[in-house]
């Protein structure tokens, strides 16, 4: 990733959003069927951080002390709103109306969509901002059959430069502030059934790297899928985006996503990234024989959407989701969900490399329950469902003091 100028102007105007004054909270709708609204996104304009709503719709988001006039929420497939940023005693409603147009498809600027995809990503490659200094919130949860087993969550700073010489493998710097975690006892015969380790919380800074675990945006992997461009109608500025659809044509382990890239008309930067295995290719996912363990990868989902301030870039919400199935010899097959998801609360001021002494590298789960407050009751974290909820107090219960 090219090396890019500090970035001390804009990040000092950022010095008092850590401080937020008041915060608003409440759930986003659908206007037309009332069904939540997952993964909308709730920010001020202008600002760094923001918040996006959980799969209820529900969503916390805190106002920067210096004062704000409305907030902006968007989400895919809805026409944007601006609600006043004025935070009460009850929570908010807030109903999105579906686009009211249709995406057609086209050819854009005589371009095929390979090759808007190719500039989309230099582009963004050359806009990200380096170094910055993530203000994040994190966590994860593995579910066993259907029953949440481990969760942990923590603030945590990410101090990540690009590497000119290896575009792909920026600097990543890991510290966790505040963190807690809980994990359900095992009984003696589920030790030796192979539960997958959680996630190492440092993974989640590879997403500074647009191309990473999207293999539909290496030019290298293109001949695997089939491309389609579509964009708004002329006269709509409710979307000023291009939608590039990406179908795999192949049944390789590796070249399964089928993804939507939404990227700015403007400025040819990637502001999302969705992508899944399809149901009818999941029966292609890898699968693990390790004596009488089998494990067979079931799904895989991935979600990155990317904020712009002042002209630079920066991964503002990463989701991470992924299935497996394990047997062990004639025993019942056992599922495992994982979930993983970061959302950035801010950004650093004068980012300069993190401590040595004060570096973290591994799991959450040697570092939970060191902490000093409920951080997360506070504004733009990623709010509990009403299940998870109910899954994390069971699971603290002699865990968390």
């Amino acid at each position: 990733m090219r090396q890019l100028l500090l970035w001390p102007a804009l990040l000092l105007a950022f010095a008092g959003h850590a401080q937020p004054s008041k915060v608003l909270t409440g759930t986003v709708l659908d206007a037309r069927t009332q069904a939540a609204v997952p993964f909308a996104s709730l920010a001020v304009p202008g600002q760094p951080g923001g918040t996006v709503s959980n799969q209820e719709g529900t969503f916390r988001l805190a106002l920067p002390a210096t004062g704000a006039d409305s907030v902006r929420v968007q989400a895919l497939g809805y026409t944007p709103l601006m609600v006043a940023a004025k935070a009460g005693t009850a929570a908010l409603t807030l109903r999105l109306q579906p686009q009211p147009f249709t995406l057609q498809e086209v050819t854009v600027t005589a371009l095929a969509p390979t090759t808007l995809l190719k500039r989309a990503v230099r582009q963004t490659t050359a806009r990200m901002a380096s170094p910055v200094e993530l203000q994040t919130y994190y966590r994860e949860f593995t579910t066993y059959n259907g029953q949440v087993a481990k969760f942990a969550d923590a603030l945590v700073d990410y101090y990540i430069k690009g590497n000119p010489r290896r575009p792909r493998s920026p600097e990543v710097q890991v510290r966790v502030r505040e963190s807690r975690a809980g994990e359900a006892p095992l009984a003696p015969d589920d030790a030796n059934k192979a539960i997958p380790n959680p996630l190492s919380v440092e993974r989640a800074g590879n997403y500074y790297d647009v191309t990473h675990r999207s293999p539909f945006l290496d030019s290298a992997a293109f001949k695997y899928y089939r491309y389609s461009v579509l964009e708004t109608p002329a006269g709509a500025t409710e979307a000023p985006y291009y939608e590039v659809r990406c179908t795999p044509t192949t049944q390789e382990a590796a070249h399964l996503l089928q993804a939507t890239v939404l990227i700015d008309r403007q400025t040819l930067a990637i502001r999302l990234i969705e992508s899944e295995v399809p149901v009818a290719l999941q029966l292609y996912l890898k699968s693990i024989n390790l004596l009488v363990i089998k494990a067979q990868a079931t799904q895989s989902r991935k979600r990155v959407e990317y904020r712009e301030v002042n002209g630079r870039l920066y991964p503002s919400f990463v989701r991470l989701s992924a299935s497996m199935n394990i047997t062990q010899g004639s025993n019942p097959t056992i599922r495992y969900d994982f979930t993983s998801e970061m959302l950035v609360r801010g950004l650093g001021v004068n980012p300069a490399p993190l401590p040595k002494a004060e570096q973290y590298s591994g799991s959450l789960f040697k570092r939970g329950n060191k902490y000093s407050r409920p951080y997360w009751r506070e504004g733009n974290v990623v709010p509990a469902t009403a299940a998870e909820e109910a899954a994390i107090q069971a699971l603290e219960k002699g865990v968390v003091k």
